[in-house]
């Protein structure tokens, strides 16, 4: 919600003022809401490939977020499932973004041989998953089983009940390789 607040805030100073600051790059012309739109409304590109261009205009993460608050996918920081992937395989689960807790999770159910995999997280079940890794340093899959298998750790009530060993300890992630840009 705060960031949907900030992104209704942050579209009407645009239009008052004629366009977004360049944020990260200082001799850059701000970008305009033209500009900022014609990338938003292309449907032709990807979440993350309007989150790139987004970026190239000198707009902040949180800003670009605010932008794509109405993208699964694009609203929390960014991703695809090729960073996804790596991330997993390379035990960096504390540098996952919600978006990209959420394309693993999708990935992970379409690519699962049994067919008996059906993750889909919100935006809020995705963000828990994040916090989770971060708030007790979990990176690999053998640190979540450790975890999990430990009597009396209970992952928080905002994740679903069996999402996080499903998904990133039981499921091989070598499954998802043949769907991966």
């Amino acid at each position: 919600m705060k960031y949907l607040f900030a992104g209704f805030a942050l579209l009407w100073a645009a239009t008052l003022l004629g366009g977004c600051p360049a944020e990260n790059f200082q001799n850059k012309v701000p970008a305009t809401l033209q500009d900022i739109n014609r990338i938003v409304k292309d449907t032709t590109l990807t979440p993350q490939e309007q989150r790139t261009q987004l970026e190239a205009l000198g707009l902040s993460d949180s800003t670009i977020n605010a932008f794509l608050s109405s993208q699964q996918y694009g609203n929390q920081f960014g991703g695809d499932p090729r960073t996804a992937y790596n991330k997993v395989v390379g035990s960096e689960f504390t540098q996952l973004t919600p978006d990209e807790v959420q394309i693993y999770g999708q990935g992970a159910s379409a690519s699962d041989p049994n067919q008996q995999l059906s993750v889909s997280l919100t935006d809020n079940e995705a963000q828990a998953v994040v916090d989770f890794f971060h708030d007790f340093n979990i990176s690999s899959k053998d640190a979540l089983s450790a975890w999990l298998d430990t009597p009396g750790n209970t992952p928080p009530s905002t994740i679903p009940t069996g999402v996080l060993r499903a998904v990133f300890v039981d499921f091989d992630p070598k499954f998802l390789v043949p769907n991966l840009p």
